[in-house]
């Protein structure tokens, strides 16, 4: 008699980032083609952005710049 063998891991469900239904595939992590093309609507609108630091600000930018246009 063979053992039935049961996984001790939960299958993980994704929800959709925009409506919170169940994700599937082929659309994961969305739930359908629809939220799928309003997130990169999102992107595309920049609605969402990486955050970047703006080095043009800082003194050794400026003083690195100086020095770059003094030797050419």
């Amino acid at each position: 008699m063979a053992a039935k063998v049961t996984s001790i891991h939960k299958e993980k469900t994704n929800n959709c980032p925009i409506c919170r239904k169940n994700s599937i595939s082929p659309h994961t992590p969305f739930c359908s083609r629809r939220c799928s093309q309003l997130d990169l609507g999102n992107w595309l609108n920049e609605a969402y952005f990486i955050p970047t630091h703006d080095f043009q600000h800082e003194p050794y930018v400026e003083k690195l710049s100086v020095e770059i246009d003094e030797d050419s």
